[in-house]
């Protein structure tokens, strides 16, 4: 087996990992990486693979790959905290059970730039097709917020603090 066609031999003479920090090093370089994917090229082939950091520090510890359909999620919700302690392997089923259902969207509602999610319930305050400058599951609130944007004269943008840190579109 392998993991993006790297042994775990391999990826173990590219990076270190520190389960207590959650830390990764490049071996080759000698620094810190400071996010949740690393690029590496390959030397010889000049392919480059990005390796999951969650996952390779799961199968670190494991000494053993993640098979088909296992995920790796964070306890606290923060996908930069990689301590192996905050990381635990679920079904992707299990992790998200809406997703081999349905697909949320969003709705137009009947207020201006404002949709509302058909699964989560979210409302959404939009300035495009993709482009959100707030979320909330209070409808008032995204009303107020809507305003607040439309005399800014729509150069706000803000984040509602009883939102969790993740959630599906």
């Amino acid at each position: 087996m392998n993991y993006l066609g790297y042994t775990l031999d391999d990826i173990n003479t590219i990076l270190f990992y520190d389960p207590d920090t959650g830390e990764f090093f490049s071996k080759k370089t000698g620094k810190k990486l400071v996010d949740i994917k690393f690029s590496y090229r390959h030397p010889k082939t000049k392919k480059v693979a990005s390796f999951h950091l969650h996952r390779v520090a799961v199968m670190m510890m494991r000494d053993d790959y993640l098979v088909d359909g296992e995920e790796v999620i964070c306890k606290d919700g923060d996908r930069y905290n990689l301590k192996y302690s905050n990381l635990v392997v679920v079904n992707h089923k299990s992790a998200h059970p809406k997703q081999n259902h349905e697909k949320n969207c969003y709705l137009e509602t009947d207020e201006d730039y404002i949709f509302v999610g058909t699964l989560n319930k979210l409302f959404v305050v939009r300035r495009g097709p993709e482009q959100a400058i707030y979320r909330t599951y209070s409808k008032e609130k995204a009303i107020g917020v809507r305003d607040r944007w439309l005399e800014s004269g729509k150069v706000l943008h803000e984040w509602d603090e009883t939102m969790p840190k993740r959630f599906c579109f």
